[in-house]
């Protein structure tokens, strides 16, 4: 029976307990049977990677990933997945995490292993370049299948930089199957679902929040801030605890990082 979870982040602690499959010896081919599947001539090629869930690790990633998001292929290897995905702007992350993976997951679990390699999964995402400025993503990907049905160890895909051709702020999720058809290849679709982004530039932070993130930015401690809000000094510490993980930072120097590459100071 394929897991019990309900987003994304759940599903990748799922599967840091299990073997999954030794994609590294398969990658090759995986790679190989991905690209055939597009039939995207080579001078239009899109950024191909593949990512193993079981270790948060990228497998293989191409060095059109510089032209991409300004980084080398060595960066995501050593980084690896968590890294990357902390790249990700916190309102399109939080739709695909709790929205965008589930319902793929359920389309999973109706769909034999052998279908895995001719269904293809769609969906598009900002995310930081090397600059600190944010691209527009396409990602489309095929799941690889585990032992288990309905439960993938990883995913084949291509990445396309799409900034200049969309303008508004929804996440296009689709998924198509690929069919030969008149000795081409065609991708059907079976399924489509916009998901429109509501957060302001705040990035998700209330107002309130975003107050004691400019006090803290000014280096005030939490009780000081607490006196000059004249509220609790754990009402404080919870804000605090809030804004990590909505903006899913480590540390309040990583958050104050972040709120200046985002202009919120």
């Amino acid at each position: 029976m394929p897991p019990k979870t309900t987003t994304y982040e759940h599903y990748l602690e799922l599967m840091a307990d299990s073997s999954g499959m030794k994609m590294q010896e398969e990658s090759a081919t995986l790679i190989e049977r991905f690209r055939g599947s597009q039939n995207v001539p080579s001078r239009f090629a899109p950024v191909t990677f593949l990512l193993d869930y079981a270790t948060r690790k990228y497998i293989y990633m191409d060095e059109g990933c510089f032209n991409l998001t300004g980084y080398t292929p060595d960066y995501y290897y050593e980084s690896g997945l968590d890294e990357y995905l902390k790249s990700w702007h916190p309102a399109d992350y939080s739709i695909i995490n709790k929205k965008v993976f589930p319902d793929n997951l359920k389309f999973l679990k109706a769909l034999s292993k052998e279908k895995y390699g001719v269904i293809i999964f769609s969906y598009n995402y900002r995310a930081l370049n090397a600059k600190g400025e944010y691209v527009t993503i396409l990602q489309r990907f095929s799941y690889i299948p585990s032992n288990k049905v309905g439960i993938p160890s990883g995913v084949v895909g291509v990445a396309f930089n799409i900034t200049h051709f969309k303008n508004d702020l929804s996440i296009i999720h689709t998924i198509e199957e690929t069919i030969r058809y008149d000795h081409g290849i065609v991708n059907n679709l079976l399924y489509k679902k916009v998901h429109p982004i509501l957060e302001m530039p705040e990035l998700g932070l209330s107002r309130r929040e975003l107050d004691i993130l400019k006090l803290m930015a000014t280096g005030l401690s939490s009780k000081q801030i607490a006196d000059n809000l004249n509220i609790s000094i754990n009402t404080i510490n919870n804000h605090r605890k809030n804004m990590l993980s909505k903006t899913r930072c480590s540390s309040s120097a990583e958050l104050m990082s972040y709120a200046v590459k985002h202009g919120l100071l």
